[in-house]
């Protein structure tokens, strides 16, 4: 199974969060409050995300964080970037692979097709759109399409 990090899962929550209101500069205690998290995670989060350039941080009595874009301009792609270090399916999908079995194996192009779609499929969707409820059915077709 595929599955992201819990962080890169809080991290869409915070960004969302942040696209609700994107004038607002908000604490991590208040992103903390709002989406019934630790601050401590809240703040490892922000730094990922500002270290990405994704937030802008505010200091000062009245600081916090506040999106780098719009919302519509960040996508999830990025996010995901920003906290796994990348979109890599398999090791041989990073741009230098270090995989011992690589010389003899016939699989990385397949590989890297796959990362590459799956990629351009999360860099369509924006954090804006992962504010908008979606119900299962128009995901399945869009699923179908893509085959």
């Amino acid at each position: 199974m595929l599955r992201l990090g819990k962080l890169t899962d809080y991290a869409m929550l915070v960004m969302s969060q942040m696209a609700k209101t994107p004038h607002t500069v908000l604490s991590a205690t208040t992103l903390a409050d709002a989406l019934h998290l630790g601050v401590p995670t809240v703040s490892k989060v922000l730094k990922m995300l500002a270290d990405s350039t994704l937030v802008s941080s505010v200091r000062g009595a009245e600081g916090g964080y506040h999106l780098a874009r719009p919302g519509n301009e960040i996508t999830v792609a990025e996010v995901i970037t920003a906290m796994e270090g990348g979109l890599a399916m398999t090791e041989c999908c990073e741009s230098v692979s270090r995989c011992a079995l690589d010389p003899a194996c016939n699989m990385r192009g397949n590989w890297q097709k796959i990362n590459k779609r799956v990629h351009a499929y999360l860099s369509g969707f924006t954090i804006a759109d992962m504010l908008e409820p979606i119900s299962a059915q128009p995901i399945k077709k869009e699923l179908s399409d893509d085959q």
